[in-house]
């Protein structure tokens, strides 16, 4: 060939030049065999990685399940109408067209004027860049209002066309649903299935909700979930999208929100060129999240809320406990008023919706709040066996009397003096032991006794065992200290045998919660041990057959001891069945079922002095001869008459008619003799 011929001849030029053109073809072929062979696997990844989006899929949350296995919270469906944007791109150019439609030339051109033709139509081609983007905006947005207003028709429902968020999800992602109706009603759903059956890219999703079966019982003990997508620890931290998850805030749902809340999935989505999805792939399956099971019982806690409402209504301020006295399991926690929990999950009809506003912003009512926990008041007279207690161990002779003058301001009503300070009793002047003092709840007889046969620092030590002034430990966020005077603060200047008298009938620099002071008469009933009270039993995986053992949560776990004798017990329980038998906590009497209670009334103040109310009390503990409950009722009323007697202890009747009925429904325990 010529160029070989010339090759070949002794031309040290030309074949430099013929040696610079072979390595030119060789550095050419290597490039491209490096490019379409060696790298083509990272360029497919690379195309993979541009052409998927990721998807946060959440785990299906834990269940929250009473003593018995009962659901108080559980996950239900919400069917979901969206729009897949991609399916409407032939009615977005056909709407696009009818606006605007092509018109044929006026004149034809010669084939050499090319410059003179357009690839689009007349129309369009004397249209600016704006007015374009404009047309097309609106084809869209008219497409979507007419399928969104189909939809309205056949759901019977009226919707809304929202045109900027629309706008703002197709400029940002295609390839996500676009929603146009959510939480249909079943009748809504049999409506769209029969009646739009070919879907014109409209599509039924369906999403995992949070449902409280139950309402407002125990919802201060669920406490509630928000919405909240974001990852959780030890997650994937990026996603292009994510479908809406929840976010345990407070109570059980936040003070387990890790357990209960699982791992989050991974589903990817494959997009085309315009954005749009094309199918999709589960990347990691979501783990869901374990179940808890709590210590309250279902039977009791209705037993409780049912009993407040028909005795106080609906909206009371109030609070009540029922603690196991051996194990400190809490089989019931009522904080009224409460809000229903399905409120922030937007599970409930307009009209609840309404009412459950309407009824926090009438209440001043917190959703956070849990009284039974959280608010701490003057106990009132059911401190005073505190007090006795103290007395007691101090060498008090429970037969010895003490004369309560009568008030000459108010006679037929008892008095002491402490100085120059009168305080008054709301029992008759005359003759009190330590049994009539407290069925009958003297103020002057303990005071008395607080002086002469205690002290202040007695009582504070004693106090202190049972842990008052400091939280409980329930694991919900919503745990107050209360308020206690400490030994270094009785000992301080100011301190005066005013603020002393005040402690030992209840009043003064001293507040607890309910939780407190059932811990406190359990540790009275049960001999003198204090126990970490316990609200949940144990947390146990969603499948049994999944082979994973549950974490049980120890029960019993003792906090501290009373140290105090046998005898001083005794006596104080003997005079605390005659409170309920012969003395102001009649109303708590249940036949067959020994009470052992004490009632109390203490007044609320403003910042100013001046009374605006009471808070009422009953604490107790039953049966006598073996205790196993105690019931702790705390109702806050405006100024006017009651008392602990009146107010509370009818309550504490129906909680414990409940748990008779309940020991009496048990069958009995057959034992076996194993040979």
């Amino acid at each position: 060939m010529l160029i070989f011929d010339e090759l070949k001849k002794n031309d040290p030029q030309l074949r430099l030049v013929a040696i610079g053109l072979a390595m030119g073809f060789f550095i050419l072929l290597a490039g491209l065999w490096w490019v379409q062979v060696a790298s083509a696997g990272e360029y497919e990844s690379h195309l993979q990685t541009q052409s998927y989006r990721t998807v946060r899929v959440p785990a299906m949350r834990g269940k929250i399940l009473d003593c018995e296995g009962r659901v108080m919270a559980e996950n239900g469906a919400s069917y979901n109408l969206s729009l897949y944007l991609g399916d409407l791109t032939g009615q977005f150019q056909a709407e696009e067209k009818r606006l605007h439609p092509a018109k044929a030339a006026t004149q034809s051109h010669p084939f050499w004027k090319f410059w003179a033709r357009s690839s689009s139509n007349a129309k369009s081609a004397s249209l600016s860049r704006d007015e374009i983007s404009a047309l097309r905006w609106q084809a869209r947005c008219d497409v979507a209002y007419n399928v969104i207003s189909k939809m309205s028709q056949t759901l019977q429902r009226p919707l809304t066309f929202d045109a900027r968020g629309f706008e703002r999800a197709y400029s940002s992602s295609l390839y996500e649903p676009y929603p146009i109706c959510q939480n249909l009603s079943p009748a809504e759903v049999a409506r769209f299935e029969e009646n739009y059956s070919d879907h014109n890219a409209v599509d039924l999703d369906v999403l995992t909700t949070r449902l409280y079966p139950l309402g407002r019982m125990a919802s201060s003990v669920l406490g509630y979930v928000q919405k909240d997508d974001s990852s959780m620890e030890g997650e994937e931290a990026y996603f292009n999208y994510r479908l809406p998850d929840y976010k345990g805030v407070i109570g059980i749902e936040g003070g387990f929100d890790k357990q209960l809340h699982g791992r989050a999935g991974v589903e990817s989505v494959l997009v085309n060129n315009q954005g749009f999805r094309e199918n999709q792939d589960i990347g990691s399956e979501p783990e869901p999240g374990n179940n808890i099971r709590l210590t309250i019982d279902l039977d009791i806690q209705r037993a409780a809320e049912e009993s407040l409402v028909q005795h106080q209504g609906e909206n009371s301020r109030a609070a009540i406990v029922v603690m196991n006295v051996h194990t400190g399991d809490v089989l019931a926690m009522v904080s009224s008023p409460a809000i229903n929990p399905n409120y922030f999950t937007g599970n409930l009809p307009p009209d609840e919706l309404q009412k459950e506003s309407e009824m926090m912003e009438d209440t001043n009512l917190l959703p956070q709040m849990n009284r039974a926990t959280q608010t701490f008041d003057a106990p009132g007279s059911i401190f005073k066996p505190v007090v006795g207690l103290a007395a007691l161990e101090d060498g008090l002779n429970p037969n010895e009397t003490y004369q309560v003058e009568e008030d000459p301001l108010n006679p037929g009503h008892g008095c002491i003096h402490i100085g120059e300070r009168k305080i008054k009793d709301t029992v008759a002047p005359g003759t009190y032991d330590f049994k009539r003092a407290i069925a009958e709840s003297s103020n002057s007889y303990f005071i008395f006794v607080g002086f002469h046969h205690t002290s202040i620092e007695h009582v504070i030590k004693l106090g202190e065992k049972l842990h008052f002034g400091e939280r409980t430990g329930v694991p919900t966020g919503q745990d107050s200290r209360g308020r206690f005077p400490t030994l270094n603060r009785v000992h301080e200047s100011d301190w005066h045998d005013g603020d002393s008298a005040n402690i030992f009938f209840g009043q003064g620099e001293l507040a607890v919660t309910p939780l407190q002071m059932a811990v406190a008469y359990s540790a009275i009933a049960n001999g003198g041990t204090v126990l970490w009270p316990r609200l949940v039993d144990r947390i146990e995986p969603q499948d049994p057959s999944s082979g994973e053992a549950p974490t049980i949560e120890p029960s019993g776990i003792v906090r501290d001891h009373l140290d105090v004798s046998k005898r001083s017990l005794t006596i104080l329980r003997e005079a605390m069945l005659g409170e309920t038998q012969n003395g102001t906590g009649k109303a708590a009497c249940v036949p067959g079922f020994l009470i052992c209670g004490k009632t109390g009334t203490a007044q609320v103040q403003n910042q100013h002095g001046d009374l605006i109310g009471h808070n009422f009390w009953f604490a107790s503990y039953a049966p006598y001869e073996n205790p196993k409950y105690a019931v702790v009722v705390m109702v806050q009323k405006g100024p006017g008459p009651g008392s602990g007697g009146i107010v509370c202890a009818p309550i504490a009747h129906d909680i414990y008619a409940e748990i008779l009925k309940k020991e009496n429904s048990m069958p009995p325990v057959v034992a076996m003799n194993v040979r």
